[in-house]
């Protein structure tokens, strides 16, 4: 079991390193919150069923005049989504001896050493906002990304190789139920991205000018005319935010496309405001590199987050965890557990690029 802190990779002497703030602490990554781009669906504990109550068609025919009745025999459509949600845990350990004798950060002096329990509060703080970061980090992983049937590259899958499996296959996330509705009779609307298919990183990364225009058009047109009752949200990769925005700027359009609230610019398109995916690029480019190409590279979703709502016991869990000194084993532990699923509620109310 290796230390929390890889230490093994630094090479130190007795002149490094002698304070935290000599010391460079990479920024946390751009990210979403989970509450812009999904609903929260609380007190999913097991299988859950989800009913979905559909509208009556068409009614109201002229009378017939006298005691004739026109009767009406349309009925209200239902269907039914089921709540799977997956108990995602893991523990994190750290012995305060892993660190190196000449590295002084969090070591305020040698005779600490010999105290097992002392563990100094600025390491386990710095340990805990890491792992709360990478807590929801991972719920955006596996919300969007999960595949039950996840491989890599050479056995059949999408993962770069040498990526563990495991990470990805609690749950089927959005895009696994998007490419499985596009493998039958289609309800979700799709506009094809076509340098997606190139032969080549460099070309899938080179998009043409109106890429990203054209997609969300094509979304914006095409989505069933009942999503725009809804909290609409366009959530774009990154690759193709920068594509629109150089487009934008291009034309000198960026001033009157945008909107200001509370003193920052946040851009929208036709009114339903932009949410950059920097998380998808990150997890495309570290965890589906095929070798030569990117695994759909460029992606976009359109759709009330409502309807593609995440299902879990409590929030509280995505947010906190168990953190705590034990005695017997003389090492400091960080414990999480929290509950995950995610559902397309309503697949025609939904529009997609990639």
């Amino acid at each position: 079991m290796a230390e929390i802190i890889k230490f093994e990779d630094l090479t130190l002497n007795v002149e490094e390193a002698r304070g935290a703030n000599e010391m460079i602490f990479e920024d946390i990554y751009a990210r979403p919150e989970i509450e812009q781009v999904h609903g929260i669906q609380l007190g999913v504990d097991m299988d859950k069923r989800i009913p979905i109550l559909g509208q009556f068609g068409l009614l109201g025919k002229l009378d017939q005049g006298g005691c004739a009745i026109n009767n009406e025999t349309d009925q209200i459509p239902v269907s039914q989504k089921t709540w799977t949600p997956k108990l995602i845990s893991g523990r994190l350990t750290h012995c305060q001896d892993d660190i190196p004798n000449l590295l002084k950060v969090w070591k305020k002096s040698m005779i600490a050493k010999g105290i097992w329990e002392t563990v100094d509060n600025e390491m386990v703080s710095f340990i805990e906002a890491r792992v709360a970061n990478a807590i929801t980090e991972s719920i955006l992983q596996k919300t969007s990304f999960g595949n039950t049937a996840a491989e890599v590259v050479g056995a059949g899958g999408y993962l770069t190789a040498g990526t563990d499996n495991d990470y990805f296959t609690p749950l089927n996330g959005i895009w696994e139920q998007i490419f499985i509705d596009q493998s039958g009779p289609a309800l979700i609307k799709r506009y094809k991205i076509d340098e997606n298919s190139g032969t080549s990183k460099e070309a899938q990364l080179e998009l043409a000018p109106e890429a990203a225009l054209n997609a969300m058009r094509y979304m914006y047109n095409n989505i069933d005319p009942r999503a725009f009752s809804g909290n609409l949200v366009m959530q774009l990769s990154r690759t193709l935010f920068t594509n629109w925005i150089n487009f934008l700027e291009s034309k000198s359009l960026v001033h009157q496309l945008d909107r200001i609230e509370n003193g920052a610019s946040k851009f929208s398109y036709r009114l339903i405001p932009i949410v950059v995916r920097y998380d998808w690029d990150r997890n495309i480019l570290a965890y589906h590199d095929l070798g030569t190409t990117y695994y759909l590279p460029h992606r976009a979703i359109l759709s009330d987050i409502n309807n593609i709502p995440i299902g879990t016991s409590d929030k509280e869990s995505f947010t906190t965890f168990d953190s705590f000194y034990d005695k017997f084993t003389k090492k400091w532990y960080v414990d999480y557990a929290y509950r995950l699923d995610a559902k397309i509620l309503q697949e025609n109310l939904i529009a997609v690029a990639y």
